[in-house]
């Protein structure tokens, strides 16, 4: 499947006529060809949008609410071919990627227009006569062209992430896919196409580092929604400075699972693996680091490496797959890699998971592993795995493991497990951290929950309100209802200034 660019709702390819390869992860082999764009793209794209945007603001909500409720129908009607091509495409697990991919973008469509109403205008709100005789309202309107630079992780619903809040708010939207997984936000595209979205609403350029960089300084683009590493990030947050564009960063993340000592293993310990080895560990609220009371230290190892040891690791389309392949071979190896340094520095494999018969030779996989024996200030501890390990850590006390969760740079997500709610809540409290689950991992509460990084983790936020608030601006307006020169402030000039 090649990949072109689009723009005004039509498939074109690079200007240049460039194309660069992408690959299956399970396999190694050629899926197609990507279009590699140019600054020219680039231009072409966020004029298409510049352009959309004049009308595309003055779009009634309610037609854009209805916009998104079919492109969730077709989602559903094409939830098969979708979930068979991501699965390519990503390396993520088939029955992964029917769920966390399709479905879930499917459900971003369904749950963002329940919070239509924030962005109508309110009613006028009167003014207390004893004070002012007059009224304010407040106005959300669009921010303009809003360009969304999206990781290979999720690609589709990623992008929809980013682009369905802001159509929804009257946004344009020009969206630089990661290359290495490019097929989800064609499969969007054509969604919204489908769902009669106007030409240039919504555009998307391909290629590698050229547009990416372009697109983040172009002076027509007003916000950019960002997910990816904190290196990166923080350059895309100095490009934008230099013309105080409007950030969304979703960035690195080392999530801690805090085990108290009066949790139930049967709960926590399944949902620390399911954090740690989703989509092969290549999530950004991944369950990295899983924090234990030291008394149950070794209980909780072995617990982990049966667990594990359960999982099949094979080609990401096997039905039969639980967890597939990481996205590159440079990625397999950076995984790998961090795995023999943490050896080196005393840590020891207490289990793997098993393979799914002889892996095809291209591919590239991680086997998911449990390390123990893990301390604080081992790289594997402190730095973004983005693969399938689970790094055991001991704690002494509820006081040393909160230390421990907020040992690192980040803080993105984590969660707490304990039988008494109230005491797993206060914990929680004292984790530094923009989400925390208790008892739960990975639960996105959209559109109700802003999802926001602490520290390193990020800035602006996903989901919510606040979301929105990052995608709009306002406009305090003020309407004076008493025509009487005599109540207003300007006799404090003087006589002369007030009507006899």
């Amino acid at each position: 499947m090649d990949v072109l660019n689009f723009v005004s709702n039509s498939w074109t390819p690079a200007q240049a006529g460039r194309t660069t390869p992408f690959f299956d992860p399970s396999t190694g082999l050629r899926l197609g060809e990507l279009a590699d764009s140019s600054t020219g793209d680039v231009d072409a794209a966020v004029a298409a949008a510049v352009e959309a945007g004049r009308t595309w603001r003055e779009t009634p909500l309610a037609e854009r609410v209805a916009l998104m409720h079919r492109a969730a129908d077709i989602v559903d009607r094409r939830a098969e071919e979708f979930t068979g091509l991501l699965a390519a495409d990503t390396g993520c697990a088939v029955r992964m990627s029917a769920a966390l991919q399709v479905a879930g973008t499917a459900m971003l469509f369904r749950e963002w227009p329940k919070l239509a109403p924030y962005l109508e205008r309110p009613a006028a709100a009167p003014i207390d006569a004893s004070v002012f005789l007059g009224q304010w309202e407040v106005h959300r309107e669009p921010l303009g062209v809003i360009a969304a630079l999206t990781p290979f992780n999720v690609p589709m619903y990623v992008v929809g992430q980013k682009a369905i809040p802001a159509l929804l708010a009257g946004d344009t939207v020009v969206v630089k896919p990661s290359p290495l997984a490019p097929v989800g936000a064609r499969l969007f595209a054509e969604v919204m196409a489908e769902a009669g979205l106007p030409a240039g609403a919504l555009n998307i350029v391909n290629g590698g580092v050229t547009p990416s960089q372009h697109l983040v300084a172009h002076p027509d683009v007003a916000g950019i929604s960002f997910t990816g590493s904190t290196e990166t990030g923080s350059k895309v947050m100095a490009t934008a400075a230099a013309s105080l564009k409007r950030l969304q960063l979703e960035l690195g993340g080392k999530s801690p699972a805090v085990i108290l000592e009066d949790a139930d293993f049967e709960l926590a310990l399944p949902g620390a693996v399911f954090g740690s080895v989703l989509h092969a560990g290549q999530i950004c609220v991944a369950t990295s680091r899983l924090i234990v009371p030291r008394s149950r230290y070794d209980e909780a190892c072995d617990r982990l490496a049966a667990l594990v040891g359960a999982l099949r690791v094979g080609p990401a389309t096997d039905p039969d797959t639980d967890v597939g392949p990481v996205v590159s071979a440079a990625s397999a190896k950076r995984v790998h890699d961090m795995i023999a340094r943490a050896q080196d520095q005393g840590a020891k494999i207490a289990g793997r998971a098993r393979t799914l018969g002889e892996l095809p030779e291209g591919g590239y996989y991680v086997v998911p592993t449990v390390l123990r024996d893990v301390t604080s200030d081992m790289e594997i501890a402190q730095e973004e795995t983005f693969g399938p390990v689970i790094t055991v850590l001991a704690a002494d006390s509820v006081d040393h493991a909160v230390e421990i969760a907020n040992s690192t740079r980040y803080g993105l997500a984590a969660s707490v497990w304990g039988s008494d709610l109230v005491a797993a809540r206060a914990i929680g409290a004292r984790i530094e951290s923009g989400t925390v689950w208790i008892n739960e991992y990975g639960m996105a509460s959209v559109p109700d929950s802003p999802m926001q990084g602490w520290k390193a983790s990020g800035i602006g936020a996903q989901y919510g309100t606040a979301a929105l608030d990052d995608l709009t601006r306002t406009k305090s307006f003020y309407t004076a209802l008493d025509p009487d020169p005599a109540r207003r402030p300007y006799g404090l000039l003087g006589a002369q200034w007030t009507r006899n």
